[in-house]
């Protein structure tokens, strides 16, 4: 047999905590930007329970692991066990990124930055435009921060409870000074028009396809760009309806795929050139949609 040398005592270890973890993609995507940018890191999933997340983290940094993924259900509740929180980290209340420093982690948020990338891809611009965003979650607070940066005409926001949807302008206005308001499902349905919507619930996921928030047919004839953060599957519902009604289309592959490079570049504290990109967004889109 050949002697398997591609870890040794060198190699830096990377990983993700969270609960589920058993069909993350990460791992993927991580290992494969290692091989392709010739360094000598791994990466895997640690499935951590949450009565178990500080412990975790101590054994973490204890053991070397140069940084970390966040996921759910963990994003808000590891913050107290950080060194600090930058950036969007700060605004959205939530971390997906963890990078070794000295005596712990520091918390960052690149769920944003990895939406805005994808729009710029997609060519979607949210400067001077209308946006409405479906939901009051995590997705959607990260999403709102994003677009209240980028400067809209108008930020709208929609969610089934409307308490919720208070909540999140009132953050959102307490970083930007930018024109918001709320409004119901219903009116979001019947009357709002928008240049951008951004879907942020979970409404349309598998196994639950048929669903969407938005039920009126004449809706998408009001708005121009349609984006829904789910990629499984890869089009839902909202998206099927938007594309034949003519609007612009994204999924939320796209910001999957560049929130993980964000967070590969702040670990590696590198710029990744897009090119040494391109090959693994195409391998990672045709498994996710074959």
């Amino acid at each position: 047999m050949n002697l398997i040398d591609t870890v040794n005592g060198k190699t830096k270890v990377y990983g993700l905590m969270g609960h589920p973890i058993a069909h993350t993609l990460s791992p993927s995507i991580h290992n494969s930007l290692a091989k392709i940018l010739n360094h000598d890191l791994i990466y895997v999933p640690f499935d951590v329970s949450t009565n178990g997340l500080k412990e975790a983290l101590n054994g973490s940094y204890e053991l070397g692991i140069q940084g970390l993924n966040v996921t759910i259900p963990h994003k808000e509740k590891i913050i107290p066990h950080l060194l600090e929180v930058e950036g969007y980290g700060n605004q959205i209340g939530a971390v997906n990124t963890l990078k070794r420093s000295e005596g712990g982690y520091i918390g960052y948020n690149t769920d944003a930055e990895g939406l805005l990338l994808s729009l710029i891809e997609e060519g979607i611009t949210i400067k001077d435009k209308k946006v409405l965003i479906i939901g009051a979650g995590g997705a959607a607070r990260a999403a709102a921060m994003m677009a209240a940066k980028e400067n809209p005409k108008k930020l709208i926001l929609t969610n089934r409870t409307l308490s919720r949807c208070e909540e999140l302008i009132e953050g959102v206005l307490s970083f930007y000074d930018v024109p918001a308001q709320m409004v119901s499902l219903e009116t979001a349905n019947n009357q709002i028009e928008a240049d951008v919507c951004i879907q942020t619930t979970s409404v349309g996921m598998y196994p639950n396809q048929e669903e969407s928030p938005i039920y009126k047919d004449e809706f998408f004839k009001r708005i121009s760009a349609a984006v829904d953060l789910i990629y499984n599957p890869w089009e839902t519902i909202f998206i099927k309806k938007a594309r034949d009604a003519g609007c612009r289309t994204m999924n939320g592959f796209g910001m999957l795929f560049y929130q993980a490079i964000r967070a590969y570049e702040i670990w590696n504290e590198i710029s990744i050139p897009k090119d040494k990109l391109e090959s693994l967004f195409a391998i990672l889109k045709d498994k996710l949609n074959p």
